[in-house]
């Protein structure tokens, strides 16, 4: 046999072990993140079934917000998704000095937020004020498993005044593989 066509032949046994190969889903996350998914993964699960909010775009948004659980607002106020009060909140409230923008101007300033008595109330406020208010209604046709389109569409509709929000979020469902989780 020619050289080229062995070659050839070990080329083509060693992609066939490769494609068969089980891959590996398991993804190093730090312990917080790990640990904020062992404990609210449910959450966020439960939140998708009755919505169809992406979960990727769940777990991101709250990972953000809350810092996995650790932010003072999600100690004090069991908010995981930054919601703040408006007018038409009739719930309890937690003030607190945060980060806001103008564009790409930074300010500190001091904002109301929900306040929940449940994590779970967190979570299913947020499906609520996602899906009930007109600025994030393009969201509504946007398909599930289209979860970049997902947080365009939020920002779009003012979830969030950082004009960096998009990104980031993206960036933490990338990091962590958040998109992998749909699959388990």
């Amino acid at each position: 046999m020619h050289m080229k066509n062995w070659y050839t032949l070990i080329l083509a046994g060693t992609l066939i072990l490769l494609s068969t190969a089980p891959f590996d889903y398991s993804v190093e996350r730090p312990a917080a993140v790990r640990h904020y998914l062992q404990k609210y993964r449910f959450l966020s699960k439960e939140l998708h079934a009755n919505t169809g909010i992406p979960e990727p775009v769940i777990l991101a948004i709250a990972g953000l917000e809350s810092n996995w659980g650790k932010s003072e607002l999600a100690i004090q106020a069991n908010n995981h998704f930054g919601i703040k009060t408006k007018v038409e909140w009739g719930g309890l409230t937690y003030c607190k000095t945060t980060v806001e923008y103008e564009g790409w101007l930074m300010y500190h300033t001091v904002q109301c937020f929900r306040r929940y008595p449940y994590i779970r109330e967190s979570y299913q406020d947020f499906g609520n004020f996602i899906l009930t208010r007109e600025n994030y209604a393009q969201v509504k046709s946007v398909p599930s498993w289209n979860y970049r389109g997902w947080i365009e569409g939020l920002r779009e509709g003012g979830y969030a005044t950082d004009p960096s929000y998009t990104d980031k979020v993206l960036r933490i469902i990338w990091r962590y593989k958040l998109y992998e989780l749909v699959e388990e």
